[in-house]
């Protein structure tokens, strides 16, 4: 049976991978398709008559079965399958049930193989299909879109696009490595160097900076047979950077302490500085700077060797406009009116810029980032109003803040870290900064938390003893509740206070983290919440009253994952916070393998992608922030969001096995 030529062009049109072909091609394979009305009584010959081809749902409802007869999954309009045998050449082995009779597209394996050969998009397409990969099909996974005259959904253009280049309008500066922007060589002395020959190398460079090296690395003595500079590293396998010097460091280290200029560098210099590699992106340099409140970041290569030095005037330069100059901004205020007005730019302008970079992650990033920067802002804000701190302490963020995954709905989630033996005169001082800081945050537009896991409560606001005990209780005694709180406190990373400090608190955390019963028990904990997928992989709502078709991508997939890695990054005695540093970390372990490894990180990013683009469709209205309606989506995205939720429940009961004992 031949099937209406434009119809099943337009029916093509919104169908991935045939909507990547240009309008010829999809001509072309228009003509060949052929249609057949499939019912129970005529499916097995049909199948083995056009065995093997590509097979698409026109209408009807199919289970494609397993040769044990377990239903591999359910199929209806827009579905594909039989790829796997037309990739692997490998005989057919599946069958299909009719549940609904219904009309089935059939593409020979001659028309398949040519399509391959003539668009790279279709085959990769299906290349990734076949390894259940996720991403890197469209640009925007999600897209409501627009229903027309006959009822079929559109996508937006955005959605039907493979690749978007980087002359793009979408396109974003921080999105390049560092190794792209960085083009001097290191200006470098050795730590035998003294502050006078500093000062003088970086007036003839004309740098506000310089790495100390190692002895073994390059001596400031220009060398004319070579042509080389004073200053300039010739590269060297020994090499080592033991620490920077800038022009904030003579000033305030050596000229206002009224030091000698013929002491050495090292007297003067910031030891073991924060460092980047050149395969980083501007947006890591952006947040370590960020984070540390630096203007200078040494760059390495993969061996560890500098190569450059990346400063934030560098970042200005590339990134003109928002993300540098708001962070800028919030750094130069100098009242809490004047943060709160600068805070408010910060919705509107993260519309923006999530519309325009294609990693959607950096978005996350920088809310978190801006966060950062308020938070510190607040507290100097307050040491001005209440003198200086009066002991040591680290300002901790958990959640999604300390993950670096933050939206614009997300709330505060925070704590503060004091050094033991403080006084009661001490202890008041510290809660005026966390009650400060949480209602500065408030203002600014972070919510305050419903749970109240805020350094504004005291049980957030702890001595270093005091949070471990709590810990231990929580690992030795691991109540529904405290489980709860694990999910949270797990997640940690300092914004402002001694690194010291929270570097050995983070180090007792993880060991408390490994025992054996209390992962049992968040595994166990873990495998209860149910992936939305009920029966034949048709998705499931998971709200109530009048959303109860909407499925919560938040709750049921994006804290699945985290939960999920988390567990495997605890027993692994991990201490980075982030989800894709943390699965990063993981590879190569044998503790979870490389393909669930590769998996969850997919997921995790097309879920994040999805959650992201909603809410930025639904901003500004009453409709739920993290639910979203699976028939509002399209087809693509509908079969990435069931790969998705297959991968998590996979996962889910692998973790089951190992650390619950659930089988």
């Amino acid at each position: 049976m031949q099937p209406e030529f434009t119809d099943v062009q337009r029916f093509l049109l919104d169908c991935p991978p045939f909507d990547e072909l240009d309008s010829e091609q999809r001509q072309w394979v228009a003509q060949q398709i052929k249609a057949a009305y499939v019912n129970e009584h005529n499916v097995d010959a049909l199948f083995k008559q056009h065995s093997p081809a590509l097979y698409i749902v026109r209408s009807g409802g199919f289970d494609l079965l397993a040769p044990d007869q377990h239903v591999i999954e359910r199929l209806e309009s827009h579905d594909l399958f039989g790829y796997p045998s037309l990739l692997s050449g490998r005989p057919v082995v599946n069958k299909l049930k009719v549940i609904e009779d219904g009309i089935i597209y059939i593409v020979s394996a001659g028309a398949f193989d040519k399509l391959r050969q003539n668009s790279r998009a279709f085959e990769q397409y299906f290349i990734r299909a076949h390894g259940q990969r996720l991403l890197g099909e469209v640009s925007r996974p999600y897209s409501a879109g627009s229903t027309t005259a006959n009822g079929d959904t559109q996508r937006s253009a955005d959605s039907a696009r493979t690749a978007v280049s980087d002359k793009s309008p979408s396109f974003d500066a921080l999105e390049l490595t560092i190794g792209e922007v960085v083009s001097r060589k290191p200006v470098t002395l050795p730590m035998s160097a003294t502050i006078r020959e500093a000062a003088q190398l970086m007036r003839d460079h004309k740098v506000s900076s310089v790495m100390i090296l190692g002895a073994s690395g390059a001596v400031p003595v220009p060398n004319p047979e070579e042509g080389a500079e004073p200053g300039l590293h010739p590269t060297s396998p020994s090499q080592k950077l033991f620490g920077i010097l800038t022009d904030r460091d003579l000033r305030n280290r050596v000229i206002a302490a009224g030091l000698s200029y013929d002491i050495q560098v090292n007297a003067a210099m910031t030891q073991a500085p924060a460092t980047v590699y050149g395969r980083q992106t501007l947006m890591d340099a952006l947040t370590l700077m960020t984070q540390h409140n630096i203007h200078h970041l040494p760059v390495l290569d993969d061996n560890d060797q500098p190569i450059g030095m990346i400063t934030n005037t560098d970042l200005m330069r590339q990134q003109r406009s928002e993300p540098v100059m708001l962070i800028s901004a919030i750094n130069k205020v100098e009242t809490r009116e004047q943060l709160i007005e600068e805070a408010k730019q910060i919705p509107a302008y993260m519309q923006t810029f999530a519309a325009r970079v294609h990693d959607t992650t950096m978005v996350g990033r920088l809310l978190a980032s801006l966060t950062d920067s308020m938070t510190r802002q607040l507290i100097r804000l307050y040491e001005q109003e209440h003198g200086v701190a009066p002991g040591t302490y680290c300002w901790i963020a958990f959640g999604s803040q300390g993950r670096e995954d933050q939206v614009l709905s997300s709330d505060q989630d925070n704590g503060l870290l004091l050094g033991n033996g403080l006084n009661e005169q001490q202890l008041e001082w510290f809660k005026g900064l966390g009650e400060y800081v949480c209602s500065g945050l408030n203002e600014c537009g972070i919510p305050l938390c419903p749970g109240d896991i805020m350094a504004s409560n005291a049980d957030c606001r702890r001595t270093l003893d005091g949070w471990l005990e709590r810990f231990q209780t929580w690992t030795e005694s691991p109540t529904p509740k405290a489980l709860m709180y694990c999910q949270i406190f797990f997640d940690s990373r300092m914004v402002h206070g001694n690194k010291r400090l929270y570097q050995r608190y983070r180090e007792e955390v993880a060991k408390l983290g490994k025992k054996d019963f209390f992962l049992g028990n968040l595994a166990r904990l873990q495998v209860s919440v149910q992936v939305p997928l009920g029966l034949f992989n048709r998705f499931r709502g998971t709200e109530s009253g009048k959303d109860s078709d909407l499925i919560n991508i938040k709750r049921y997939g994006i804290a699945l994952i985290n939960d999920i890695v988390r567990i495997y990054s605890l027993q692994a005695g991990l201490t980075v916070p982030q989800t894709l540093q943390r699965l990063e970390q993981l590879r190569g372990s044998n503790l979870l393998n490389r393909k669930d490894n590769q998996s969850l990180a997919e997921a995790w990013q097309f879920l994040t992608q999805l959650r992201l683009q909603h809410q930025l469709d639904i901003w500004g209205t009453d409709k739920p922030k993290n639910a979203l309606d699976p028939d509002e989506l399209s087809t693509l995205t509908r079969r990435q969001l069931k790969t998705a939720f297959r991968i998590i429940k996979e996962c889910q009961q692998g973790v089951g096995l190992k650390f619950g004992r659930v089988g």
